[in-house]
């Protein structure tokens, strides 16, 4: 593994941000990276950095509309079957079959009166409603499952994309990133629980669990570590 300066990732990213528009090369989601690489002249997506250690590489596009989900997994204490029974709606096309599709953010309660309680001095994220207790998340696995999906630390480079004939990036900004803070995670991200029927194919009828979920945009990654430094 080739070892790089700080000035030289700053230099070398700097010059790929000035070439403009460049075509993707990869027919696929992946090719922002792959073609960051190929421009780098990298053969993987590690970089290794003196007073940093090694960075995870990682792009994204700025102009996505998707959010990244850092993990699926039910509260400690109630099962995802148990929040259907107990929270959930009759659907539409099937009333046998509870649904509960719920979008939740710390520290504002939601229209059906959930809503999402850090407390520091137990390290726990308390899922409620109507301020009664659902179960919880620990603080320390939801740091771990961040740096599983996002890394620890990380050379973040966003980019703007178009489509012509092919997609086309224009890296754009990039950052140092160093140590996740989980308070922060759960400032920017959205919990979502989604809990639906299946309305076609094979299981039409039956309980569909797509679980419930942390989800955050690409754009707000570098606001959930505590270092962190624009390089370009």
């Amino acid at each position: 593994m080739k070892h790089w300066t700080l000035p030289q990732v700053t230099k070398a990213l700097k010059s790929i941000s000035a070439m403009g528009w460049i075509k993707s090369s990869r027919h696929h989601d992946t090719g922002i990276g792959k073609t960051l690489e190929d421009l780098l002249h990298i053969s993987e997506n590690n970089i290794a950095l003196p007073d940093f250690g090694i960075m995870e590489l990682k792009s994204q596009r700025i102009n996505t509309i998707s959010m990244l989900t850092l993990f699926t997994k039910s509260p400690e204490g109630m099962t995802n079957a148990e929040i259907r029974e107990r929270f959930g709606y009759p659907d539409s096309q099937f009333p046998n079959i509870k649904i509960l599709h719920q979008t939740i953010e710390r520290g504002r309660k939601n229209a059906m009166g959930f809503d999402l309680t850090l407390d520091k001095k137990a390290g726990k994220l308390l899922v409620k409603k109507d301020n009664k207790l659902i179960g919880y998340y620990w603080i320390d696995f939801i740091r771990n499952k961040a740096i599983e999906k996002i890394g620890n630390g990380l050379i973040l480079v966003l980019a703007e994309t178009k489509n012509n004939k092919g997609e086309f990036f224009h890296y754009k900004e990039g950052y140092i990133l160093k140590d996740i803070d989980p308070t922060n995670f759960l400032i920017h991200s959205k919990y979502d629980i989604r809990l639906g029927v299946y309305h076609s194919g094979l299981n039409i009828g039956k309980p569909h669990d797509h679980g419930s979920a942390f989800r955050l945009t690409a754009k707000s990654i570098p606001e959930l570590f505590d270092i962190k430094k624009r390089i370009f």
